[in-house]
């Protein structure tokens, strides 16, 4: 469902009568990059009484997506590709898997998923970790070297911002 399908039914609600109920606070079910805005989309989870939500459009029937291109290779024939297979949960290097804990591999798929965007230690604490205090930069930094490491070649790929945070950098298409 669009952005804009979603303010067009919450519209056509209010015109029908019907408030939102007051849900009081919900829980943060997820914190996702919106690409190229600086923006963030903050999903939200309510429990709400059966039959609140029985009218809401039903969502679009997701397409499969077409297999990935396969990774380019570089002058001596070695895959060069740092490949993010987030259905499978699984990392690759040169086609070697690459062993992530769970941890990590939020991270990376985090950083990753809105490339060259800087966040900073309290934005990957409330987006991995799902701690909204002050606490735990400590903990980002750590897991950002064990990450690197893990990378090999590819730990260039997690830039430091310094004073700032962490970004993800695709490397440089020839």
């Amino acid at each position: 469902m669009s952005h804009q399908n979603v303010i067009d039914f919450v519209e056509r609600r209010r015109e029908q009568g019907h408030e939102p109920p007051d849900l009081g606070q919900g829980s943060v079910l997820g914190v996702l990059p919106v690409p190229e805005t600086g923006a963030v989309l903050m999903i939200v989870g309510y429990l709400v009484p059966a039959g609140t939500a029985a009218d809401a459009p039903e969502p679009p029937v997701l397409r499969e997506r077409a297999p990935a291109a396969p990774p380019r290779r570089d002058v001596h024939g070695e895959e060069e590709e740092l490949v993010l297979d987030r259905a499978a949960r699984v990392a690759r290097a040169g086609g070697e898997e690459i062993e992530l804990t769970f941890r990590e591999f939020e991270l990376l798929d985090y950083l990753s998923s809105a490339p060259g965007r800087v966040y900073n230690r309290r934005q990957l604490m409330a987006a991995v970790w799902d701690r909204y205090d002050d606490e735990g930069g400590r903990t980002v930094d750590v897991h950002v070297l064990r990450l690197r490491r893990k990378l090999g070649r590819h730990a260039g790929r997690i830039v430091t911002v310094r004073n700032v945070g962490y970004k993800y950098q695709p490397p440089r298409r020839r």
